[in-house]
């Protein structure tokens, strides 16, 4: 009685755009159907617009984006981050017929200016050709700089047009070519996710009918239900698309997916919220018309907050960096603030139209106890509510630190398509790095081209060579990824007194090696001296605690036995005290028992002080037999002590004289010395 008489008073008031919207319904259904077919038949479609008018994945202010476009403006190569790579594979070593078919597929791609703007020809030079060909010679590759950066329009028609000059080309029998690298992943990645649309719309428009089937037992409430999500979100996705057709938005694949599943799940649940509580105010006894106003009053308060506080969080998306992210902030807003309009107008004004026929009358009685119950649950006790969802949210969250996060692509896109081919083709001969090139430019002001400066640059390839996760350093002083075989200047250097420098520097380490140990040693000696003196006195210290612990035990042994006698007279008060089931709730009574208890435990650490007498006994008898221990251990590492320093002694002198033999070697040291300022 109390729901039904809150809904009547819901529907007593009918507010003017209510009734406006039940009074002008066929209109506006009228005009929404024209609306979303205007803009779905005069518009390209979203996933056209997508196509067309795709942004980048990199942010323009990142550093690595900044640095690859100053190096491709400083080697006059490029101005995106699109790399490509295109493999050459073959099942026995690569010849004269494969360098012939690369010569002329390299000449195409320079020729084709629009989509390839720079072709590091290496394979087709024979100085370099081995520092792009695998180890077995049965593979190599080319890297491409194409147009438009990873993940644009122009980005994915210079891959598509890479692949089409491939696919138009001949090889020789039993050579593979393929086409992979970061701007071929992304451009697939991104044609995965457009062709998957269909199929994921397809099986959520199967799903929602059949759970709303399910649900309401009425085809026609089905058919309803997709009537208002397929005008809210058909009119959702037109407007973002013309938006985007007219470069008025930033777009990409992820913001059709992410677009299209916010309209229809947002547009189903507004419809269930709308037929649901018109089902109920039916159900209470009102008339359709009554009905259709607490649905109203009852409703459009929730649309509205639920759809501006989505939309609101969907726009925060606008304020992040990268450009994939932030091309979804302003058209899942719009999309959503489209869904909440065409929830507060066209899905009330199908429901108007609708129940005039009985369409939306409840087929079954709808079932309300349970969540009433759970409602009065959460407000009579709040805080255990609170407290179990917050546990369960603390298990979810403890969770999240298991949690492996990986940035490889890879993973996520079917194994079949071509990029992801071309990796596995790769791998079987390169390693995964080769694929992926990370690109270090040295820029100084004035021209390196200079034995000092070569110096310094094959230094620095060390240095980055040497850092966790490089696997190779190719440059210009190392142009097969490794040092030119007999041309560094140490090498050079070191071959004129190659016998004796090879021992000398080894020598002089192991002697200072000696004077550290020798060092080492004489701390050794001293720390075991201090540890001599300190163990003696804790001998001493255990043995009068020996003593003072037998003491401890006899006082112990007389406490017990005093108790026990006590225990024997007070026994009668003692079980009548256990006997008691009330006890607990008498002060002096529990506080009794409490007492007996106690005594109880005095017997038990006599029995414990027993063994621990034992155990420190045995530590009295071996402490002093570890003091006796040292003074040998001191001896001998004196004598060790002696011995390194004579042997140091010794072989001083004898490098001393090794490096008067290498004076004149060490003077053309200098000159790789010099290389370091």
């Amino acid at each position: 009685m109390l729901g039904e008489s809150r809904m009547n008073t819901d529907t007593d008031t009918r507010p003017k755009f209510m009734r406006f919207v039940r009074n002008f319904a066929v209109p506006i259904i009228i005009g929404w159907l024209l609306l979303t077919a205007g803009l779905n038949l005069l518009v390209p479609p979203i996933e056209s617009v997508a196509r067309n008018h795709a942004v980048t994945m990199s942010p323009a202010d990142a550093p690595a984006m900044i640095a690859a476009r100053r190096i491709g403006a400083k080697f006059h190569e490029s101005d995106s981050d699109s790399i490509a790579m295109v493999i050459l594979e073959s099942d026995h070593k690569l010849g004269p017929e494969a360098h012939r078919y690369y010569d002329g597929l390299v000449q195409k791609l320079d020729a084709d200016h629009k989509h390839v703007q720079h072709v590091q020809n290496v394979w087709g030079d024979p100085l370099t050709a081995a520092g792009v060909e695998s180890r077995d010679g049965k593979a190599a590759y080319v890297q491409l700089n194409l147009a438009g950066d990873q993940g644009s329009t122009l980005g994915n028609e210079s891959v598509k047009a890479v692949r089409e000059t491939l696919d138009h080309s001949s090889p020789p029998p039993g050579l593979k070519v393929y086409l992979t690298g970061p701007a071929a992943l992304t451009t697939d990645m991104n044609d995965a996710a457009d062709k998957s649309m269909l199929t994921m719309m397809g099986v959520t428009g199967v799903v929602i009918m059949i759970m709303l089937f399910i649900a309401y037992r009425s085809v026609s409430t089905v058919l309803l239900v997709l009537v208002m999500v397929g005008f809210e979100m058909g009119t959702a996705r037109g407007l973002v698309a013309l938006l985007g057709n007219y470069d008025l938005l930033g777009f990409s694949t992820f913001v059709v997916a992410m677009l299209s599943s916010l309209a229809i799940a947002a547009g189903t649940d507004y419809a269930i919220f709308l037929i649901g509580r018109y089902q109920e105010a039916r159900q209470a006894g009102l008339d359709r018309e009554a009905a259709y106003y607490s649905m109203f009053r009852g409703t459009f308060h929730i649309i509205l907050g639920s759809g501006l506080t989505i939309a609101g969080a969907t726009f925060c998306l606008h304020l992040a960096r990268l450009s994939y992210f932030k091309a979804l902030g302003i058209p899942s807003a719009l999309g959503l603030v489209v869904v909440v309009a065409g929830a507060l107008t066209v899905a009330p004004a199908v429901v108007a139209v609708a129940s005039r026929f009985g369409l939306l009358d409840p087929k079954r009685a709808v079932k309300v106890h349970g969540w009433r119950r759970i409602g009065t649950a959460c407000v009579r006790w709040p805080g255990a509510v609170f407290a179990t969802s917050l546990a369960i949210a603390i298990v979810g969250i403890l969770i999240m630190p298991t949690m492996k996060i990986s940035y490889n692509d890879r993973y996520y896109i079917p194994k079949d398509l071509p990029s992801n081919v071309g990796y596995e083709a790769a791998e079987r001969h390169f390693s995964a790095a080769t694929m992926n090139p990370d690109i270090l430019m040295i820029e100084s002001d004035h021209d390196m081209r200079n034995t000092g400066d070569m110096i310094l640059l094959d230094r620095l390839a060390k240095d980055v060579f040497r850092s966790p996760g490089i696997a190779m350093v190719q440059s210009i002083t190392r142009p097969l990824g490794g040092p030119i075989e007999h041309t560094s200047i140490p090498f050079q250097i070191s071959a004129q007194s190659i016998p004796i420098q090879e021992n000398l520097q080894f020598m002089k380490d192991r002697m200072g090696d000696m004077l550290k140990m020798s060092d080492d040693l004489g701390a050794m000696i001293g720390s075991m001296e201090r540890m001599q003196g300190l163990m003696a006195r804790m001998s001493n210290s255990t043995h009068r605690m020996v003593g003072d612990m037998h003491a401890m035990q006899t006082t112990l042994d007389e406490m017990r036995d005093h108790l026990s006698d006590f225990d024997d007279f007070a026994r009668p008060l003692r079980g009548y005290l256990y006997w008691e089931q009330h006890c607990y709730n008498i002060p002096v009574c529990w506080a009794t028992r409490s007492v007996f208890e106690a005594i109880d435990g005095v017997d038990k650490f006599s029995e414990n002080m027993s063994t621990l007498i034992k155990d420190v006994n045995d530590i009295d008898a071996i402490m002093p037999q570890m003091v006796a221990q040292f003074p040998p251990i001191i001896a001998v590492a004196k004598s060790m002590r002696g011995s390194l320093l004579t042997i140091h002694s010794s072989f001083s002198g004898l490098v001393t004289q090794m490096s008067q033999m290498t004076d004149t070697a060490s003077a053309m040291g200098q000159a790789f010395d010099a290389s370091r300022t």
